[in-house]
């Protein structure tokens, strides 16, 4: 880069100012963009910069995300400003480029015109039978994740994605137009196709293309979507490729089935709970009614009460042991001999721990 001073409305003022220019690839093939970068370092007194409109023949351009960064060299800390342009030859052999120049203001109101070298590009010929609306970059096909399932007779929006350089939409859309046709069971609609570019600061001619497809499915079932395979021409050696997308699968269904199918797991769910609730009850009411028996045995506060709750709460034959304890709590409801605290309490301890034996309908 070349330094040079300037004088500004007759007060010395000293301004380090510098500019270069170069291109990323001199000799592409005919349509292939490069990257042309014009590069403007000064010693933070520059103020202000602007690029007059610039319109250079035999190439087409498109402006790229610029750059700013500070860096270090000999002489100190400067910043260096980075303008870019994707271009691309419209016909091949030399051309003579000149970069644009860049009108500066800097400290103290001075202006200056910096002027880039200029620069030789010459643009190499493709093969005369490549269509002219196939780009010179290789290309990457995507899509979006399809619902496992959709409703029959809706439109369903299939999105595509495009990446590469040099793309254009008026000359994919062909291309698309051909591949996304009708299918067996399915409708397709003429794409909506949108262009980005500045999508990736480090691959700055890096370009998207979306294409929006609506689908319309028309019988239920199994429906592959169509593939895609979408030409363009191989930088490495000139020629022609194809870039690949496999046509996914997706189930169209009946759009009740479809509204009822994700409730299905709980409805089955629910049915097991009741089923298992409706196969319980007996017992749970068994269990219920023996353990309010059980309580009325634990409040019997005399012989009498304790052998009324008995005979009114014993469901299953008494054995041996249990018919002897009975015997004693009749003698003591009708015999001369009472029982004391201690016994009784001792006796209806026992009918408890007999009661609490599970019945053989419960087990």
């Amino acid at each position: 880069m070349a330094a040079m001073a300037l004088l500004a409305h007759g007060a010395l003022a000293h301004a380090d100012l510098g500019i270069d220019a170069r291109l990323s690839h001199p000799s592409p093939w005919l349509r292939e963009e490069v990257v042309l970068t014009v590069e403007v370092i000064d010693d933070r007194s520059l103020i202000e910069q602007t690029l007059p409109p610039w319109t250079p023949a035999g190439v087409m351009l498109r402006p790229l995300a610029g750059q700013q960064e500070r860096i270090r060299t000999e002489q100190g800390v400067r910043i260096l400003h980075r303008h870019r342009w994707a271009l691309m030859p419209l016909y091949p052999g030399p051309i003579e480029l000149q970069p644009p120049a860049v009108e500066a203001r800097v400290a103290g109101g001075g202006r200056v015109t910096l002027t880039p070298p200029a620069l030789h590009l010459d643009a190499r010929p493709l093969d005369p039978l490549i269509p002219a609306e196939l780009p010179v970059s290789a290309l990457r096909l995507s899509a979006d994740p399809l619902p496992e399932a959709i409703p029959r007779g809706r439109p369903l929006t299939w999105t595509i994605h495009v990446e590469g350089q040099g793309l254009s939409a008026r000359g994919l859309r062909p291309w698309l137009d051909e591949a996304l046709r009708d299918a067996p069971g399915l409708r397709a609609y003429p794409p909506d196709i949108r262009l980005e570019d500045n999508i990736a600061p480090e691959s700055p001619m890096l370009q998207r293309l979306t294409a929006r497809v609506v689908l319309e499915p028309r019988a239920s079932g199994l429906v592959r979507l169509p593939g895609l395979k979408l030409p363009y021409v191989d930088p490495t050696d000139g020629q022609p490729r194809l870039a690949r997308l496999t046509g996914s699968e997706v189930r169209v269904m009946h759009p009740l089935w479809l509204a009822v199918r994700p409730w299905l797991p709980w409805a089955a769910s629910g049915l097991l709970l009741a089923a298992a609730l409706w196969l319980t009850r007996p017992r749970w009411r068994a269990w219920r009614c023996r353990q309010a028996w059980l309580r009325v045995l634990r409040e019997a506060r005399t012989p009498a009460a304790l052998r009324k709750a008995w005979r009114q709460g014993a469901s299953a034959p008494a054995d041996d042991s249990t018919r002897t304890l009975l015997d004693r709590l009749d003698v003591a409801c009708y015999g001369r001999f009472p029982l004391n605290e201690t016994t009784f309490t001792e006796l209806k301890t026992r009918l408890i721990e007999r009661g609490l034996r599970p019945h053989p309908r419960e087990v």
